[in-house]
């Protein structure tokens, strides 16, 4: 059976996550169960299946590679990326510097953690599937981020949002303020050139995050585990 035959049978049979605050995980599916290949050269999908599409693939590929603990927070980035890919015309870095700042408000520190940690792996599969895709007017990857530049962005988000939280405490909180602490704080936490995120545990450890109670509870329980890690 072709890939593209077994994904619109698969979306008919299980309801795919819809975008948000966080997509739910995929229903709890063996999807590896679809022994599939890649669809033919003349199918197309729509593009508003890009996302499911993309979640597919990865459950089928890449997915059961990466360790027990990234599997969620990696498919959920994946599906925030997705939907993002043709406005942002498959540029990753400028991509992940909107998001990662979305994120940032969003989820607790070791989401950031887990992505700097599976990164390479979700990039060489956007690379490779996401052209792969059979759409009318295919996206092309056309810039990359590198592992370097991914922390940085990271690393300045988190050090932002704790500066601000600092000087908020003090009735301080002028920009100028902010970005001064944030890039002292940003020094303190880089060891050679990469993020040492016990270091970032430190500095993380007195500020509780808060987990929005009108999420929908698979996405809670995501995040609980992710504080607890």
């Amino acid at each position: 059976m072709l890939f593209l035959y077994a994904f619109l049978f698969f979306e008919k049979r299980v309801k795919m996550p819809k975008q948000g605050q966080f997509a739910k995980s995929v229903r709890q599916k063996k999807l590896n169960d679809f022994k599939v290949k890649r669809h033919d050269q003349g199918a197309v999908i729509d593009e508003t299946q890009l996302t499911d599409f993309l979640t597919v693939r990865f459950a089928l590929t890449i997915k059961k590679k990466l360790p027990s603990v990234q599997r969620e927070s990696a498919q959920r980035l994946l599906q925030e990326i997705a939907p993002r890919l043709r406005n942002r015309d498959g540029r990753l870095a400028d991509l992940m510097a909107e998001l990662i700042v979305e994120l940032n408000a969003k989820t607790p520190w070791q989401f950031f953690w887990q992505i700097s940690d599976f990164w390479p792996v979700l990039q060489k599969f956007l690379q490779k599937e996401v052209p792969a895709v059979p759409l009318s007017q295919r996206i092309l990857i056309r810039q990359l981020l590198s592992q370097t530049e991914l922390e940085r962005m990271l690393g300045q988000a988190l050090t932002q949002k704790t500066a601000a939280a600092m000087l908020l405490g003090q009735g301080q909180a002028e920009a100028a303020k902010i970005n001064q602490l944030s890039g002292l704080l940003m020094a303190d936490l880089y060891q050679e050139t990469h993020l040492n995120w016990q270091k970032v545990r430190q500095l993380l450890a007195p500020f509780a995050f808060s987990i929005d109670e009108e999420l929908d509870e698979t996405t809670r329980q995501w995040l609980r585990d992710l504080t607890a890690l």
